[in-house]
């Protein structure tokens, strides 16, 4: 075990770069100071640029007298990092993460996000956690109060109601038929959502005892006929598949459209479009047009993976169990809301500032990679939180709204029942692509 002269271990850390500033800002020595007291450690980073990280990451696996204790995977677990689990080079974490009293914040990590990087009934690694109910409708607040809609869509009945309105029934009021209900994209996100309100899975499906891929199954031709109906009855545009998923939210922007079906920080997004460029309701002129963002329809909605990108403990670098309590115990205390605060929003009176709540406002001023902080939220997994409970950052009211939503949506998300086979399938790691 590396113990420096003060006493505290230290671990090597193997991260994705986005600017090649992380942690060499100004006052970023006042960072490491307070990332360093509060979790006990040293960290010597390997920073590697994020544009060749995944080469570079097969490449260090293969170097065993050079490997980091901890390396960073991006995305969904790979064929050479499965290869590399099968052949023993990442400690088995499984009982390490039934320790509640050493690891309160790892300990409450998602089972059902943890069978996506489990190896051979190892489980791998750390990953590093995402809004698992981000996926679900939106629409236009203003122009469903216009067509005399009064609630929140529930049911496949109401939403296709509420489409037709905004098609047919001239919600932006101005007497021109220049409106439709649903903006999509080539992306196919807003089908896949869609097709799970009629019990469609996530990618794949169990019938008896098999794992079915969802294209065949009977759910899915339904949902392919009401949306081809949609489609006919002129309730989405007739070029959708041309649209470009950087631009997809622009027809709700420029009142084109009125539901918008994909992530809800999007309709978050073009609530705060409206907010920033004053385009008034069409109701209250009074006042700015607004989003409603709904989630789960027919108490249904996609579940995203849960993660994207974790971290894999190796035998290589961390040679002995104290190394990788050490691993543990940093990336663990991580996840405190002080350190939230930290990788997250820097330093207050730098790049942020409290209010009179007690919240946290952002200074706006400075790009994200100048931050001192810069880089330091590549360690923080958001077990169990994904923000900091307190102090919170202050909120809008789009803010609160996307937050809502994604509470909501979560008892409601369907997960692909898939993940943690495909991360043991030889097939899949061959020609899965």
């Amino acid at each position: 075990v590396a113990v420096a002269s003060d006493g505290k271990p230290t671990i090597t850390f193997m991260a994705p770069s986005f600017h090649g500033t992380d942690l060499k800002n100004d006052k970023s020595d006042e960072v490491i100071k307070r990332y360093e007291e509060h979790t006990g450690t040293h960290v010597d980073w390997r920073w590697e640029s994020n544009d060749t990280y995944k080469e570079k990451l097969g490449l260090t696996l293969m170097d065993k007298n050079n490997m980091p204790m901890v390396v960073t995977g991006t995305g969904d677990i790979t064929a050479n990092v499965v290869d590399a689990a099968r052949k023993g080079a990442f400690w088995d974490l499984t009982e390490f993460l039934k320790d509640k009293e050493s690891y309160p914040n790892l300990s409450q990590a998602n089972p059902d996000v943890l069978k996506a990087i489990t190896v051979d009934g190892k489980i791998i690694g750390i990953y590093r956690a995402r809004q698992i109910g981000r996926l679900g409708l939106s629409y236009r607040t203003d122009w469903a109060e216009a067509v005399g809609i009064t609630e929140k869509p529930k049911t496949i009945e109401d939403v296709y109601n509420m489409l037709y309105k905004f098609t047919y029934e001239d919600p932006d009021g101005n007497g021109i038929d220049d409106t439709y209900g649903l903006e999509m994209t080539k992306y196919t996100g807003p089908i896949d959502i869609m097709q799970t309100w009629f019990g469609v899975g996530n990618e794949w499906v169990e019938e008896d005892g098999k794992m079915v891929p969802v294209h065949q199954t009977k759910e899915y031709l339904e949902a392919l006929k009401w949306i081809k109906k949609i489609y006919d009855e002129g309730l989405v545009r007739k070029d959708w598949a041309t649209v470009d998923s950087g631009t997809f939210q622009d027809g709700c922007k420029k009142g084109e459209a009125g539901v918008f079906i994909d992530v809800m920080d999007g309709g978050k997004r073009i609530w705060e479009y409206y907010n920033m460029n004053n385009v008034k309701s069409v109701t209250d002129p009074s006042k700015n047009a607004s989003m409603t963002l709904v989630g789960a329809i027919n108490d249904k909605t996609l579940a995203t993976s849960g993660f994207n990108g974790y971290y894999l403990i190796t035998k290589a670098g961390a040679k002995t169990e104290e190394d990788v309590k050490n691993c543990l115990h940093f990336l663990d205390k991580m996840n405190d809301d002080e350190m939230l605060v930290l990788a997250d929003y820097g330093l207050e009176g730098v790049t942020y500032d409290m209010n009179e709540k007690g919240n946290i406002v952002k200074r706006g001023q400075m790009e994200p990679q100048y931050s001192p902080s810069a880089g330091l939220n590549q360690c923080v997994s958001y077990i169990p939180n994904l923000a900091p409970k307190s102090p919170q950052l202050e909120k809008t009211e789009p803010m609160k709204a996307q937050d809502e939503a994604y509470e909501y949506n979560k008892p409601f998300a369907v997960f692909n029942p898939a993940l943690g086979y495909l991360a043991n399938s030889e097939v899949n790691a061959e020609v899965g692509a």
